[in-house]
Order: structure tokens, then C-alpha cells, then sequence
């Protein structure tokens, strides 16, 4: 199951890429055992007449989730604003996440910085409990 991390906070927040900002710098400070293997995939690109073709054969393709963790078992955690109403869930990055699922992974997604926290000591406990 992808497991979603929802406040119920409904008003003005922050850009995800603010929220992204904040849950890099929260791992890497709080998680230096982890953070080698923790990383973002840019795959949310803007190009010209066949970038995106030429992206495609390199590998680029839609639905990664923002913050992957490569521990034991891979956390993958699609990041959103706060507000679950002001982000939309593509089926390309539902069904990368439901992949993992079906992979023994953790997936989840997450509405905001607070969120995340949450879902990632979910994460930490779901390795414990799989080890």
C-alpha cells in the first residue's frame, strides 16, 4: 500500500520545492549515516523540440518520487504542498510508487516538511520491522 501523510491543513503554504529544501537539509543534519545513499531525481524538466526524446533514451522517465532512500529496503517518498488540494498525484508517479510497493518497499507521499518527518520515522520503522 502507498501510505499517505496528510495533516488536514487546508490554506496558503509553500511551494514544494520549498518543502523539498527543507526535508533534504532535515536529512542530511539529522542522518549522516544515511545520506550517501539518499537523493532526488530531476526528472521534471523543461527542454526544446526533442529534449524530452533524448531524455527518454537516456533513462529519464516520468514518475520517479522526489526523496529516494537506497537503505536496505528503498524508501520512496513523492513530496507535496502541505495543502493536499493545491498538489495533484500524476498516474505515472502512482504507479512508479505502487511498483515499489509491489517490490517490498516503502512508499509513501507526503503534504509537506511535517509530513515527511512523520513518514520517514514510519520508514525507519518499517526497515526495523523487515530486518
Amino acid at each position: 500500500m502507498i501510505r499517505i501523510y496528510d495533516s488536514g491543513y487546508r490554506g496558503d503554504c509553500r511551494a514544494e520545492r520549498m518543502e523539498q529544501i527543507d526535508c533534504i537539509s532535515w536529512l542530511k543534519h539529522n542522518y549522516p549515516d544515511r545520506w550517501p545513499l539518499i537523493f532526488h531525481v530531476p526528472n521534471e524538466t523543461h527542454g526544446k523540440g526533442n529534449h524530452h526524446l533524448i531524455r527518454e533514451k537516456e533513462g529519464v522517465k516520468a514518475g520517479p518520487p522526489d526523496i529516494i532512500d537506497l537503505g536496505r529496503v528503498t524508501g520512496l517518498f513523492e513530496l507535496k504542498r502541505r495543502d493536499r488540494t493545491k498538489s495533484k498525484i500524476g498516474k505515472e508517479q502512482r504507479d512508479f510508487l505502487q511498483a515499489g510497493v509491489n517490490a517490498g518497499h516503502f512508499a509513501a507521499i507526503a503534504y509537506g516538511f511535517e509530513q515527511f518527518k512523520v513518514a520517514y520515522a514510519d520508514y525507519l520503522q518499517f526497515i526495523h520491522n523487515n530486518s
